[in-house]
């Protein structure tokens, strides 16, 4: 199932398109949402494993002629432009596709778990609330478990992760703020969040 509710009304109009780039595929929040539906998401980020060449630029703006656009950022790592406010990012991504990607209304897209361990390693570095409620998200709804994100994440990035780190960050939320989410169905405070990652974290002998 799509869960098409969990883009915004441009993002809707937007997303047919995006299957023309083959090329890419969808990770991040918004590639979550789509598949579990469980918070609103605005922003389309696309990864690939080679730099960004030149050509994308124009293959975009052909494809988004009619918008209005704005290019913030276009390099050999990336490229993210707006197309009528909504944002679009192509980024040169080093590490590997471990599970086989899922399809998204024509929209190669990462398997919900490995999104999962890519926002454990986010959140190693230490990142913000929304990435805190999409662990929440994969690990409450079954969609994996503690241990395989970990997993899945030593795989994907090596000696770039440490899991250690990831559950020590994953339990201090003293400096994180609660930045406004929207949620699809029932919502979720930080209070409910950190109680879970808790009881998760003592399962665990690392």
């Amino acid at each position: 199932m799509v869960h098409l509710e969990a883009l915004t009304d441009k993002g809707r109009e937007i997303f047919p398109r995006l299957s023309y780039f083959s090329d890419f595929y969808l990770a991040g929040g918004t590639a979550l949402s789509l598949q579990i539906g469980h918070r609103v998401s605005v922003d389309f980020d696309f990864f690939h494993d080679e730099k960004i060449k030149r050509t994308l630029l124009p293959s975009v703006e052909k494809i988004f002629d009619d918008y209005e656009r704005r290019v913030l950022v276009n390099n050999a790592n990336e490229l993210t432009i707006l197309a009528d406010e909504v944002k679009i990012t192509f980024l040169s991504y080093p590490f590997p596709v471990i599970l086989p990607k899922t399809d998204i209304d024509k929209v190669a897209a990462l398997a919900v778990s490995e999104i999962g361990a890519t926002k454990a390693y986010t959140i190693g570095r230490r990142g913000m609330f929304k990435n805190y409620v999409d662990v929440y998200a994969v690990l409450h709804g079954g969609h994996a478990t503690l241990v395989e994100l970990i997993a899945h994440a030593e795989k994907k990035y090596g000696s770039a992760f440490n899991a250690r780190l990831f559950l020590e960050q994953l339990a201090y939320f003293d400096d994180l703020e609660e930045t406004p989410i929207v949620f699809l169905g029932k919502g979720v405070r930080m209070t409910e969040i950190i109680a879970f990652f808790s009881a998760e974290i003592k399962k665990l002998e690392i």
